[in-house]
Order: structure tokens, then C-alpha cells, then sequence
């Protein structure tokens, strides 16, 4: 198929919520398939493929990545150990996205929220935000003026992570899908896994496990990479954490 197909969720569902625990604004994101992957052999690796049609049911996303001030509270509430650039002044501005997160730090806070984190089928079809074959979450092509990534142009005047929310959102009114952070999914790494996988809401790996043992996916680019990192489809996997690592959540729709 060449066009993504949304179902219509009731209408008893709000398309937009706060999430009671940690105050964050949340999207309803409607059920529906969409196509998977990247269909430009020129670009990619080669665990981008193959394309493959998914169907993901409804869910909710944060709209922002998860701020300094919100990991404060769950921090403040739980005494959980602060992350490594608490104190960096580049970093820890309280409307900017935390990093410095790892995949456990990120599924502890998602837990506290009553939340978790999305798998990568799931972070993909949001990010693409109703497009069709598009490369970004922007269209076809991507600048300053959209994202905040490597240097400093247009409307990036960051050098390091800018506040959430300072680029238009997406089609699902979703911001910094690409860029400012790399964003931890659920899935652990699977070269294969597009060949394999379920066609229905697609997932993989452990709900746990021993730190640094698994390489878990990472999404959408961060503030010190190219334009190619931002690609909805690319898809980047790591061990710990960095400087350019953060997250958002995701809650189940229950009618």
C-alpha cells in the first residue's frame, strides 16, 4: 500500500490529556497501519528494511520529551540518583530535555508515571505524523528552521539541547520528533527484526535486564548530529548513555 490508513477512535477519548503523576501533556495517537522502514535504498542501513506494513492501536505520546523540571519531580519523589549533567549549566535549564539518561533510568521514570516507554513501531508511526514515504517528520527535506542538530542556523541558535517546543510540531502536533535528543525506545536492537517481526503492534526484547547487557533503540536524533540522524526510519541502538540521549513516554488507551 502507498497511503498510511488511521482508524477513527471513539469519541469518548480525549485527543489530548495530562497525565496525572508527572503533569506531562499527552496526544492521542489513533489506531491504524502505516508502512515501516525506509524506502529509499540510496539511504540507510540495511536494518531499516525491509519495508514492511504494521498496524499499531491507539496510544498516548508525551507531546514534549521529558524536561529537566519533570525528571526534578521524580527525582524529588523517589530520591532516584540525578543523572551526570545535573549540575552542566549547557545541560540542565528546566524547559531543555534531560540527558544523560539511561534505558533503565528512562523505563524507572516511566514506571513512576504510570506510563512506558514506546517501542520503536510505535515512536515511528507517530513520528511520521500521518506522512506517507517521508523522510522526516518535516517532509522530504529538513533544516535549522525545523530541528535543532548539528551547528548553529535559522531558527537553531543552540549549540547544545533547546528548549522543548521551540520548533513546529509534527503532523500529530508532536514536538522534536527529530532532533535535540535521541529518544530511548522500548525494543532491544535486532538487525532482523523487520524481517521477523509481527505485522500487529511489533515489539522486542525484555521487560529487564542486567545493565549494559543489551543494546537498546534509540530514535529521532540528537543536538550534535547530522541532518541523515533526524530520517524517521534510521534507527540508532546503544549500551549506556550520552550527552545527546533523553526520552518520552507513552500510556495505553483503555476504553
Amino acid at each position: 500500500m502507498d497511503s498510511a490508513q488511521v482508524t477513527d477512535v471513539s469519541k469518548e477519548l480525549d485527543e489530548r490529556i495530562v497525565s496525572q503523576i508527572d503533569n506531562a501533556e499527552m496526544q492521542l495517537i489513533p489506531s491504524g497501519t502505516f508502512l515501516m522502514g525506509n524506502p529509499d535504498e540510496h539511504l540507510g542501513d540495511a536494518d531499516e528494511l525491509p519495508v514492511h506494513e504494521v498496524y499499531i492501536d491507539a496510544f498516548y505520546i508525551d507531546i514534549f520529551e521529558v524536561t529537566n523540571a519533570k525528571y526534578q519531580q521524580f527525582v524529588m519523589a523517589t530520591n532516584y540518583p540525578p543523572p551526570p549533567l545535573w549540575h552542566d549549566e549547557k545541560f540542565n535549564q528546566p524547559d531543555n530535555p534531560v540527558v544523560n539518561i539511561k534505558w533503565v533510568d528512562a523505563m524507572t521514570y516511566a514506571k513512576w508515571a504510570n506510563k512506558r516507554l514506546p517501542t520503536e513501531a510505535e515512536w515511528e508511526y507517530a513520528a511520521r505524523g500521518h506522512l506517507i514515504r517521508k523522510k522526516f517528520p518535516s517532509g522530504d527535506t529538513i533544516t535549522h528552521n525545523d530541528a535543532n542538530y548539528g551547528g548553529e542556523e535559522g531558527v537553531d541558535i543552540w549549540r547544545w539541547t533547546s528548549p522543548v517546543g521551540s520548533f513546529s510540531p509534527n503532523g500529530f502536533g508532536l514536538y522534536d520528533m527529530a532532533g535535540n535528543v535521541w529518544e530511548w525506545c522500548f525494543d532491544e536492537y535486532s538487525a532482523e527484526f523487520y524481517s521477523v517481526s509481527s505485522k500487529n503492534n511489533p515489539k522486542y526484547g525484555r521487560e529487564s535486564a542486567p545493565d549494559n547487557e543489551n543494546f537498546r533503540i534509540l530514535r529521532g536524533g540528537g543536538w550534535g548530529g547530522s541532518s541523515e540522524d533526524l530520517r524517521v526510519a534510521d534507527r540508532w541502538y546503544h549500551l549506556t548513555s550520552g550527552s545527546t540521549i533523553g526520552f518520552r513516554c507513552v500510556k495505553d488507551v483503555i476504553e
